[in-house]
């Protein structure tokens, strides 16, 4: 049942052309309480920016957002759908933090998108055997060491729905923010997926029923993703892409970013490897990096694993860790002289090396074994 709270803050919202968490609380704290907001002529708040915002909400403008939001409050409860105010209990934590995030969420599933271990995945829709290989193992790792994680992704092709699966596979909880009023999904081939991940998680969206599907919706929802959780993992992008846009707003909201890196001549990985080279995120080659950086508490007698040994590594790469038998500690021009292989070769090899958790990359181009 949908409280006469719910539906001024979704009339509200209708009119509003950003309704923000932060601007809700202006709004709030301005004139008391969002009902006595509007109830105004005109509802003037200062916006999380600095701006001032200037709202007129005469008569007929608000009859007809009360009428949207009766409308709306048909449509969730024939969908299941429960709404979420950005102070209530089940509101997500850290999306909370963002003073951009959405007033009110819509969310249809068992389980509420809090936890105090999350994290998001996302990376390209055209992603590599390589790239999913890496998203399945880092899921089941994480199921195991921290069993009430959440994994957080955008139901996209590629490295979303990859770990939507995973988490499903590995009976952990996941939540799909999804570009789309909950009246549809998003491709409609992962409909299927969507209605497994309602069993055991959520699917989560900003926007009510009338809302088009609109490719600029999509970005937007990515800070949604970003907000959400504790950490973002890139897995594969190319130079450009949505997956790189959320990154850039986790760093916004000071969360902590991973990157998985990949070969230096793979388009789908060179936006992750500039996001490590430029220091925009740390690299990631297990769970263990996850762990260790959030410092989470796993579960007693769980281990990382590894995800290769030595008797999988090719004729390089056997080449470079024979050298450290010799030594702990090189630099790249010495691997390549004694290795007797091309820099850019060594270069690439040693970044799949420390993917594989075999090495160590250090400032001044040196690397150790690990």
């Amino acid at each position: 049942m949908i409280t006469d709270r719910y539906r001024t803050a979704i009339a509200l919202a209708h009119i509003l052309k950003k309704p923000w968490a932060g601007i809700f609380e202006a709004i709030t704290e301005k004139y008391g309480s969002l009902e006595e907001a509007f109830a105004s002529d005109t509802v003037t708040a200062e916006t999380p920016d600095g701006k001032t915002m200037v709202t007129a909400i005469p008569p007929e403008k608000r009859k007809e957002a009360l009428q949207f939001a009766l409308e709306e409050e048909k449509f969730m409860e024939r969908e299941n759908i429960v709404p979420l105010m950005y102070n209530d209990d089940g509101y997500p934590k850290q999306l909370r933090e963002c003073n951009d995030a959405p007033a009110v969420i819509y969310l249809r599933g068992n389980r509420r998108p809090c936890s105090p271990h999350m994290i998001s995945i996302v990376g390209t829709r055209h992603a590599t055997p390589y790239g999913k290989e890496f998203c399945e193992h880092l899921v089941a790792d994480l199921a195991k060491a921290v069993p009430d994680i959440i994994i957080c992704s955008g139901l996209a092709y590629g490295i979303d729905i990859c770990a939507h699966r995973a988490a499903l596979d590995n009976g952990v909880a996941t939540v799909a923010v999804l570009g789309h009023p909950l009246n549809t999904v998003y491709p409609s081939i992962h409909a299927a997926t969507a209605r497994k991940i309602e069993e055991c998680g959520a699917l989560v969206t900003e926007y009510t029923s009338e809302r088009p599907i609109l490719k600029i919706n999509f970005v937007a929802r990515n800070r949604i993703i970003a907000g959400m959780s504790h950490a973002t993992v890139v897995i594969e992008s190319a130079e450009k892409g949505g997956a790189l846009i959320t990154a850039d707003l986790a760093t916004g909201y000071s969360r902590d970013v991973f990157a998985l890196p990949g070969d230096i001549s793979e388009e789908r990985s060179k936006g992750c490897n500039d996001l490590i080279k430029n220091n925009k995120a740390a690299l990631i080659t297990s769970a263990g990096d996850i762990i260790e950086a959030l410092r989470w508490e796993t579960r007693k007698g769980t281990q990382n694993r590894t995800l290769f040994t030595e008797t999988e590594l090719d004729e390089n790469e056997t080449r470079i860790m024979e050298l450290f038998n010799v030594r702990r500690e090189y630099q790249v021009d010495e691997i390549a002289e004694l290795g007797g292989l091309a820099v850019s070769t060594t270069l690439s090899t040693l970044m799949e090396l420390e993917f594989k958790g075999f090495v160590k990359s250090y400032p001044g181009n040196r690397y150790r074994k690990f």
